[in-house]
């Protein structure tokens, strides 16, 4: 029996010259290294290609391709966001959504994700990064993964959300899992296990409100009225999934560079200012999304013929690695005079999170370099990727010179 990862059925109006069987989830280059393996697939395939894996679906490798992907709703849609597709009857609001529909809902949230709204959570980041500093720091070794590049974003997010702290390990189970490559049913049953505790936590505060972005949403209008208990679930799907995940893996993914690279930890730990030039870079180089659209309707697109309803990967990995916008972009260059990515997407479906996110870095990196000595890569690690639509480092094991006892 065929399954998505072995079936090859590739359609008729794809030529033979732009087949290139590629496994988002599996292909041995991304098990090496995520980001060498898509410049490898880069290198390897047409700027526009077929691959009759998972499903079969189209890849675009550079730049230009995956930005025009990315940005153009009128032909690519937001509504499938699953390789393969999983016809989900769950949908998140707004990311699922395509303009103008999509609109009301962006600007409704944008208002809890402003610089000014930001800024006045970083009493409670620098806490935080603190109480899970105190947790290791005497120790002189963690994984870094979990216990702080999830345990500080996912933290920061859980609280500002109103989500129950001690429910942290559960709620970082489902949503690793969730992003992970599980078949399709599976995927439904998190998708339906998310929104029931969703659904729990705003039943709880439409009872008893409290200073959290649940209560607010609860309380917030879009184009004049309150938002169903439809689309407060759906919106809730997002922010769990997005919030428990993302910024953890690039929050992890520059603190793996910086542990080779000393000299780094000392530039930035000597001058803060510039770590956010050293964010923007890493997120360039280390970029952990991979857009995902679904063709609206027949068209030429690179010299191709797309059909409507074709799938279609635009890997914001391949954007920042494109030697056309960032010369020798394999070098990691805090000082890079010109720096083009779009790791936290573009256009309609920029992230909405992306100011919090550079937050959560920045405040971080400032306070784990001012705490924690010159630290490095424990012997022997070999890392343990995970490529497919969110792609992550799963372990991080690192030490340090721990201070001496009284």
């Amino acid at each position: 029996m065929s399954t998505p990862e072995t079936s090859h059925t590739v359609p008729p109006h794809v030529p033979s010259d732009r087949i290139h069987a590629f496994d988002i989830y599996h292909d041995p280059r991304l098990m090496e290294d995520l980001h060498l393996g898509y410049l490898a697939l880069q290198q390897a395939a047409p700027e526009l290609f077929f691959t009759p894996l998972n499903g079969g679906h189209w890849v675009a490798t550079r730049y230009e391709l995956i930005q025009a992907v990315i940005r153009d709703h009128e032909r690519f849609s937001n509504r499938e966001l699953e390789i393969p597709k999983t016809s989900s009857p769950f949908r998140a609001i707004p990311i699922n959504l395509d303009p103008p529909e999509h609109t009301p809902y962006r600007i409704m949230l944008m208002r809890h994700f402003t610089p000014a709204a930001i800024a006045g959570l970083e009493g409670s980041m620098r806490r935080w990064a603190d109480v899970l500093i105190d947790r290791v720091q005497n120790d002189g070794q963690c994984d870094f993964a979990e216990t702080l590049g999830a345990g500080f974003p996912v933290t920061v997010f859980m609280e500002m959300a109103g989500m129950p702290l001690e429910r942290f390990d559960e709620f970082r189970d489902i949503v690793t899992e969730f992003f992970s490559h599980v078949p399709r049913e599976r995927r439904i049953e998190l998708q339906q296990q998310i929104f029931r505790e969703m659904e729990a936590l705003v039943r709880a505060r439409m009872d008893r409100r409290e200073d959290d972005l649940i209560s607010r949403l609860i309380d917030d209008r879009v184009e004049g009225r309150a938002l169903t208990m439809d689309e407060l679930l759906s919106i809730m799907f997002l922010l769990f999934v997005a919030g428990l995940d993302t910024v953890a893996n690039a929050l992890t993914m520059a603190f793996h560079f910086l542990a080779g690279n000393p000299d780094m930890q000392d530039r930035l730990r000597n001058n803060t200012a510039d770590i956010p030039n050293f964010i923007e870079e890493s997120m360039r180089r280390f970029p952990i999304t991979n857009g995902v659209r679904v063709v609206r309707k027949d068209m030429e697109f690179a010299g191709a013929q797309l059909k409507a309803g074709d799938m279609i990967v635009a890997p914001m990995t391949l954007a920042g690695l494109d030697d056309r916008r960032n010369p020798d972009p394999v070098r990691f260059d805090i000082d890079r005079r010109k720096r083009e990515h779009i790791s936290f997407s573009t256009g309609p479906h920029l992230c909405l999170g992306h100011v919090l996110a550079r937050a959560e870095m920045r405040i971080f990196i400032e306070v784990f370099l001012a705490r924690i000595p010159r630290f490095r890569l424990q012997e022997g690690f070999k890392p343990p990727f995970r490529a497919g639509i969110v792609m992550a480092l799963e372990s991080l094991p690192i030490a340090w010179t721990a201070p001496a006892k009284a």
